[in-house]
């Protein structure tokens, strides 16, 4: 299995049996503020979005990776999730999500950071589109740490967002 980490994260690939800990996620009171428009995801529509990022796995070598807070005791706490995710245009997406007690302490930058270096190596991916809901501005800032530019709005499965990119030849500038 490939891992991806840091001194202070540890990612893996989502399993199965991260279903209740992506659960937690969705229902979230900071996730559901800033990606959804206030309602959190049932059981079934969290299960399904973990069906979704499995079969992205498994048919087209896009993942979203469990994130772990390392802990001094050598614990690791679910954080988040954080990878990449086939659009509809041929673009790949990298996405994240983080709980309350998981944010605003830069383990999104730092994960996605990792996602970015994987997706442009390994991957091969040439272009990174992030969205981003209007009023989500910790995403929007993450995403300008990344490196990625800000390129108008783009609708999407219905709802408006802004959109950041990032070239391969740009973050190895």
């Amino acid at each position: 299995m490939m891992v991806l980490e840091t001194d202070r994260v540890f990612l893996r690939p989502l399993q199965r049996s991260d279903a209740d800990a992506l659960f937690q996620l969705h229902r979230d009171p900071l996730v559901v503020r800033l990606t959804t428009d206030g309602q959190p995801m049932s059981r079934n529509q969290s299960d399904e979005r973990l069906d979704l990022y499995l079969r992205e796995a498994r048919d087209l070598g896009f993942t979203f990776f469990a994130v772990f807070e390392k802990q001094p005791n050598g614990d690791l706490l679910f954080a988040g999730r954080c990878g990449l995710r086939s659009l509809s245009d041929d673009a790949v997406e990298l996405g994240y999500s983080f709980s309350q007690r998981g944010s605003g302490r830069g383990l999104a930058t730092e994960s996605a950071r990792l996602i970015v270096e994987d997706a442009f190596t390994r991957l091969g991916c040439g272009r990174l589109v992030g969205l981003v809901r209007p009023a989500n501005l910790r995403s929007q800032n993450v995403l300008r740490k990344l490196g990625f530019t800000q390129r108008g709005m783009r609708r999407h499965r219905d709802v408006n967002y802004v959109c950041f990119e990032l070239d391969a030849q740009d973050a190895r500038a």
